[in-house]
């Protein structure tokens, strides 16, 4: 039978973490997911997802919840003026104390984020209880709760499918991975928007981890989509190693990146920004071609390499456009770049940064190089 191996290394690192503080593990309710959301009379909602080591199956035959069987989380939600107040007051819905320091995945609701998430983030940074290792995710269309309520057939505890998803779509930079340590930094940052991992509910089973919630002051203004994601990714220097698709003139190619650097710079004039520049450099190699012609030769390999070119150029562009029109927020960090080599201007005129960086056009260039196109270099074809 097939261990539940993420399950059991799960709740053995929690016993042998040496963290109690001599704290009896049945005296206290093992939280892997936490949610914050508001209602619509501004009343805070905290969620959590609370597992029961006891109930963990051990073997992919028996995955709990069946009749008479206890199920292995649980979900519970409870409203309060502040996220402190509606935890506490939570105590009279659960039978121990909450213990948040095994928090895996923090899911935040939208109508909390368009009010504001430094609240929150300042009640966990001074609870010091928080994991500041916990994935953070916007819920879009769906509420945090119904995120921590979903069954999931991968794995009994959702908080470690949910994290299992982040950790996998980041690679391919469909979503951006954002710790709540990295959160904490980035909310004090002037000079950079914050950007958070976008999560959403396909069925009563399955989420999906993919693109990005754009905020401008602290305040959720809009969403990135995959694509937008990975434009923004490629800018940020964050990529990871996606496979970039595209179809071409009797062709169809998928390549996998396997290094990007990225690099950006504001261009001034007489002492004001006049243009945004981003440069690309990046390598790839060939997964899979459906095509006519061979690979064989170097010019071959240029029209691919100039095409990824203009595809990776795309989705940058698609980003910046959709930070700078509909959002005027400059996720991509721009006013760093700002900070440090032009400080005068800088401090002048960081109040207003965001809307002069929507308003400044942008060059955009792409150098790809592709270095393997794997053990054929023509497609496979039916014999003659």
């Amino acid at each position: 039978m097939k261990t539940n191996k993420l399950a059991i290394i799960f709740v053995l690192s929690i016993l042998l973490a040496g963290c109690w503080d001599n704290t009896d593990l049945t005296d206290i309710n093992i939280v892997t997911a936490l949610g914050i959301d508001k209602d619509e009379d501004g009343k805070i909602i905290v969620t959590v997802q609370v597992v029961e080591p006891a109930a963990v199956p051990l073997t992919s035959s028996s995955n709990g919840g069946g009749a008479g069987q206890t199920k292995p989380v649980s979900v519970k939600s409870y409203k309060g003026e502040t996220i402190y107040d509606a935890l506490i007051s939570m105590k009279s819905i659960v039978d121990k104390r909450l213990f948040l320091s095994t928090v895996q995945v923090l899911v935040l609701g939208e109508r909390f984020c368009k009010d504001g998430i430094n609240d929150a983030l300042d009640y966990l940074h001074r609870n010091n209880q928080a994991e500041y290792l916990a994935d953070v995710l916007v819920a879009r269309g769906t509420s945090p709760e119904q995120i921590l309520n979903i069954q999931a057939d991968m794995d009994v505890i959702s908080a470690l499918y949910i994290k299992g998803t982040v950790e996998n779509t980041a690679v391919r930079a469909k979503v951006e991975r954002k710790m709540l340590i990295e959160l904490f930094k980035e909310i004090k940052n002037k000079c950079r928007q914050i950007t958070i991992g976008q999560i959403t509910k396909l069925d009563g089973k399955t989420v999906k981890t993919e693109g990005t919630a754009v905020f401008r002051d602290g305040k959720l203004v809009g969403w990135l989509d995959q694509y937008q994601t990975r434009g923004y990714l490629f800018v940020a220097d964050k990529v990871g190693n996606p496979v970039i698709s595209f179809s071409a003139p009797e062709s169809k190619i998928s390549i996998e990146i396997i290094q990007s650097t990225g690099k950006k710079s504001v261009i001034f004039k007489n002492g004001e920004p006049a243009r945004l520049s981003v440069q690309i450099r990046l390598e790839g190699n060939i997964g899979e071609y459906i095509g006519k012609e061979m690979l064989s030769k170097p010019e071959d390999i240029h029209k691919i390499e100039k095409m990824l070119s203009e595809e990776v150029k795309k989705e940058i562009n698609m980003a910046l456009n959709k930070a700078q029109k509909d959002y005027s927020s400059d996720i991509f960090g721009f006013g760093e770049y700002v900070h440090k080599y032009y400080p005068k201007y800088w401090k002048k005129a960081m109040d207003e940064w965001n809307d002069v960086f929507s308003r400044l056009p942008a060059d955009i260039r792409v150098e790809a190089k592709i270095r393997h196109t794997g053990l054929i270099k023509s497609p496979m074809k039916k014999d003659e």
